[in-house]
């Protein structure tokens, strides 16, 4: 994916996701989910929700913070290119939160940008 090939990253993303859930690896299922969601943010927005809302219920159960925390932001996102600022603001704000509170290093500032980029 950090290559730009989506649609190799999304076939291996899928393949996890499809073996995660046969096995009952909840957290590696989350974590594709989670891809997947990144994947369609540059490929077709539209398909981004499901993934990101699948992979944060799983984060949640499994208590996984930091993750929880990526997916939100990726819900920020996804709202921001949908146009639904207040949403956007919320996911992003409850990341902050979340990474904040977990002293995570990078990401804060990445999500105060886009917070700092969204119309008031």
């Amino acid at each position: 994916m950090l290559s730009g090939q989506y649609d190799k990253a999304e076939q291996t993303a899928r393949e996890v996701l499809e073996l995660a859930d046969r096995c009952g690896a909840s957290p590696s299922s989350a974590w594709a989910s989670r891809l997947l969601g990144e994947i369609a943010l540059k490929t077709d927005s539209s398909k981004a929700a499901p993934h990101f809302e699948k992979a944060m219920l799983i984060f949640k159960e499994v208590n996984a913070e930091n993750h929880l925390a990526l997916t939100c932001s990726g819900l920020g996102r996804f709202h921001k290119l949908q146009g639904n600022t207040e949403q956007a603001r919320d996911y992003l704000a409850k990341a902050l939160e979340i990474f904040e509170r977990l002293g995570t290093l990078i990401e804060p500032d990445k999500v105060r940008k886009e917070l700092a980029e969204l119309p008031q």
